[in-house]
């Protein structure tokens, strides 16, 4: 893969909030893990552990227990038909839930596994909004792990169109959303980003 190639494949990997609603398959799933853990890890400890839901019943009591796109009031989330096809759930030992290193780690795998999933044809989105029920229902329980981050999967909405925009004096770092399903991400300049 050539650079442009990278660098297209980081423009592509949007965070998607609507779908088609067709189910993620365990196995694919699995395959995004799997190419997750070889990211690096501080110190190489590959603390991370991983739990996946792609079974029709627990996606859709998952999204019971998570919110979407907190700048976008006016968004309660993907209608009916637009759910995600799965998650996959990244947790940290429960003694290094809070450790900045673990939360970097976090970081990488969740952006790796982000960029594997476009490659792929997939739709992603981080999600950090959820409630206490969210790792049972992904079924992991007891003390041992905490949930640092849940992903949502699937094939993106036909119709759904992600625009980069750059950045301006109206919208600042905001997303907004435009009929027809346009979702607006402005980002920074290189020069706005040098110090």
């Amino acid at each position: 893969m050539d650079g442009n190639s990278f660098a297209e494949l980081v423009r592509a990997s949007r965070s998607y909030r609507r779908f088609t609603g067709e189910p993620a398959s365990r196995e694919a799933l699995l395959g995004l893990i799997d190419v997750a853990r070889f990211a690096p890890t501080g110190n190489n400890t590959q603390l991370l552990r991983y739990a996946v839901a792609s079974d029709p019943t627990t996606v859709a009591e998952l999204g019971h227990h998570h919110g979407w796109a907190a700048a976008l009031p006016e968004f309660p989330g993907p209608a009916e038909g637009e759910q995600p096809g799965g998650y996959i759930g990244i947790f940290v030992p429960a003694g290094g839930a809070k450790s900045a290193i673990r939360q970097i780690d976090v970081g990488i795998a969740a952006q790796t596994l982000c960029l594997a999933a476009c490659a792929q044809g997939l739709g992603a989105c981080m999600i950090k909004s959820y409630d206490a029920q969210a790792a049972s229902v992904l079924g992991v329980t007891g003390d041992d792990y905490a949930l640092a981050l849940m992903i949502a999967f699937g094939k993106p909405a036909p119709d759904e169109k992600i625009v980069l925009e750059s950045m301006d004096a109206d919208h600042g770092t905001k997303y907004w959303r435009t009929e027809g399903n346009v979702h607006h991400v402005p980002k920074r300049s290189v020069e706005d980003l040098l110090l």
